[in-house]
């Protein structure tokens, strides 16, 4: 087993394209700029033997520097790690077996051990059904579903549609709105009506992605982004930034304008990424889903392609049992308001505030891949 970290940015970027599935949200260059958002330390966690190969990465956090434990521990002594924001899980090539599993485990827990980390939290791809693949190292529940529009066929992008979707872009056509895309040169529009979404809907505070962040994906993922806007008598109504592999295109983030909303220029964006996707040879577009499983974000979203529904699942290992119960026994003692009983997976960061990365709130909320700015009532938008 060999963990990489950012100073290996080669050696990194070269295992994750070595494997067939490999998706964006793998990448060295999209977790270095979640780290500039202040996510972490990400890692890539690599093990091989005689053919077999698993990779995952994974973002480490002190756990004293949370504001649940802020001045009740010192620093240094005990981390945790969490998948990144989108979707990770273990890529794999070759034959996993149980006993392939159960050796990678071995090893996996003694570093833990050895390093003071007391668990991990998956949010699984819900393309590469990857959850299955890790039944024997993490506990794992479905969560929610996401929608996935299948692009590989031009003329099945419309027809997949619901009614009401294809209403919502021929609505948009006849309102003469009409959709252009661009590489980034245009980031300050696209910045001045995603953070007008984000006041407008009260979004969490960890949707406020700095300038710095896109400007670093802009430099760094050229090839991989692609910024798509809706516009009408010359105005920017509604922008969406798109990040993709081989395979794969995903929506990121995106708002529409209070004035624009009226026009359905979301509709006709999206319906114009999907065809791009299918043109440059993706097999999907995927969107994500809601906050809750199915509340009016999902439903907005599965009316794109209501056949493309797929299970989103989480899943959590502790590797530090006596260190996750005394976790919990300090959130007992020092938060009145914290409640062990609740379903998060990892108890000890339950209802943090959403300022923390590494939030049990966030377990479910972004984890449920919601890229999609949601007040707090989980109401659309976009």
């Amino acid at each position: 087993m060999e963990i990489i970290d950012t100073a290996n940015r080669e050696r990194w970027n070269c295992l994750i394209q070595s494997f067939e599935q490999w998706d964006i949200y793998f990448t060295y260059e999209y977790n270095a700029a979640l780290m500039l958002h202040g996510d972490g330390q990400p890692l890539l966690i690599y093990y091989e033997e005689q053919g077999a190969r698993i990779a995952y990465v994974m973002f480490q956090n002190d756990i004293a520097e949370s504001r649940a434990f802020r001045h009740l521990l010192e620093t240094g002594r005990y981390y945790d790690w969490t998948s990144p924001y989108g979707y990770g899980g273990p890529l794999t090539e070759g034959q996993i077996t149980h006993d392939v599993l159960e050796r990678f485990r071995a090893e996996l827990f003694s570093y833990c051990a050895g390093h003071h980390i007391v668990s991990q939290f998956f949010r699984f791809h819900p393309l590469l059904h990857n959850h299955r693949l890790f039944t024997d190292i993490c506990e794992m529940k479905s969560l929610k579903k996401t929608v996935a529009i299948d692009t590989s066929d031009y003329e099945a992008i419309d027809q997949n549609m619901t009614s009401e979707c294809r209403n919502r872009v021929r609505k948009a056509e006849k309102n003469a709105v009409e959709v252009l895309h661009d590489r980034g040169e245009k980031l300050d529009e696209f910045l001045r009506i995603y953070y007008m979404t984000m006041q407008h809907h009260q979004a969490d505070a960890y949707y406020y992605f700095k300038k710095e962040y896109f400007t670093y994906l802009i430099k760094n993922m050229n090839d991989h982004l692609i910024f798509f806007y809706a516009r009408k008598d010359g105005e920017i109504i509604s922008a969406a930034v798109f990040l993709y592999s081989d395979r794969y295109m995903h929506y990121h983030l995106g708002g529409t304008t209070i004035e624009g909303r009226k026009y359905a220029p979301f509709n006709l964006l999206l319906r114009s990424a999907a065809r791009w996707a299918n043109q440059n040879g993706m097999r999907a577009l995927h969107l994500g889903g809601g906050t809750e499983a199915e509340d009016t974000l999902y439903r907005f979203k599965r009316n794109f392609c209501p056949q493309g529904a797929a299970d989103f699942y989480i899943g959590r290992t502790i590797f530090d049992q006596s260190a996750f119960d005394e976790l919990v026994g300090l959130r007992k003692k020092h938060d009145s308001s914290f409640c062990a009983d609740v379903p998060f997976m990892i108890t000890y960061r339950a209802m943090e505030e959403n300022a923390d990365m590494q939030t049990c709130v966030t377990d479910s909320i972004r984890g449920g891949r919601n890229p999609f700015p949601v007040n707090r009532r989980g109401g659309l938008a976009a």
